[in-house]
């Protein structure tokens, strides 16, 4: 899942961050160790497994949260957007 973060109208680059987090429902990635940067598009990539997915309340919002530690300590978080999951898969089995 590709996510722009925008400070003050701008893309934030990840040479000003230390860590992301990106709470999606129950699901919680990490930058450095979960989310990667693509430097030419400016999106940090957050990727969902299906049992990321198929843990999501089918049919139901749910919110995504953002948070951002930049280098220098500060933490800044975003206003809780939410997201419509929709999970119609006949099978919730994992392959």
């Amino acid at each position: 899942m590709p996510l722009n973060i925008t400070v003050n109208g701008g893309q934030l680059p990840a040479s000003e961050v230390e860590a992301v987090e990106v709470r999606l429902g129950g699901v919680r990635k990490l930058y450095p160790e979960e989310i990667s940067y693509d430097a030419e598009t400016g999106h940090f990539l957050v990727p969902l497994r299906q049992e990321d997915t198929l843990s999501l309340p089918e049919d139901d919002a749910v919110q995504l949260d953002v948070r951002v530690k930049f280098k220098g300590g500060s933490v800044a978080g975003t206003q809780k957007v939410t997201v419509v999951v929709s999970v119609n898969a006949l099978s919730e089995e994992v392959i």
